[in-house]
């Protein structure tokens, strides 16, 4: 199989959406499945959000439990529900901005040669015992960087030179092989 072959499978375009994307185009088939990756997004983080609301219920009506009891001050249980429902609120503002921000459409191109670097970056374990390494793959191309998984290194040589169409939002939608 050639290498335009592999470059249309990993990114998911045919012909026809290439030659859109060079005349400043995106097509219904790539903004679909632009959505589609939004979507999937969007779906874990309402499944993290209804989660957080179920223990934070659960830790409500516990906390309410003890204090009717105890015959104390129900305060501790209202001040409780704050942590959770900041979380909801950062979360929810987060989800909004991004998807608005996937949903532009607008085209971009940017041509060069093409530089895989794996970064690190240090975080926090669960525990906060200390940190532990991530490492990430990063094609950069003429200043744009895009974070991308090490299969496509299977498929572009870290010296090709190489045309990407992507949009605003950091989506690439098709990539071309180009002559120097």
């Amino acid at each position: 199989m050639s290498k335009e072959l592999k470059l249309q499978q990993y990114f998911n375009f045919t012909p026809n959406d290439l030659q859109a994307n060079r005349q400043g185009r995106v097509t219904e088939n790539q903004q679909m499945h632009i959505k589609g990756k939004v979507q999937r997004f969007n779906s874990r983080i309402l499944i993290f959000i209804a989660v957080v609301l179920m223990i934070s219920m659960g830790a409500f009506f516990a906390v309410r439990m003890v204090a009717a009891s105890s015959n104390s001050d129900s305060e501790l249980s209202t001040s409780f529900l704050l942590g959770p429902a900041i979380t909801l609120i950062v979360l929810t503002v987060f989800m909004a901005s991004r998807t608005n921000k996937k949903n532009d459409y607008s085209l971009k191109q940017v041509e060069g040669t093409v530089n895989f670097v794996w970064v690190e970056r240090r975080v926090a374990n669960q525990d906060n015992t200390g940190y532990k390494t991530e490492k990430s793959l990063q094609m950069r191309v003429d200043g744009v960087s895009f974070n991308v998984s090490q299969n496509l290194m299977d498929i572009i040589d870290q010296s090709d030179n190489v045309r990407f169409y992507y949009t605003v939002g950091g989506d690439i939608v098709s990539a071309e092989f180009v002559e120097r």
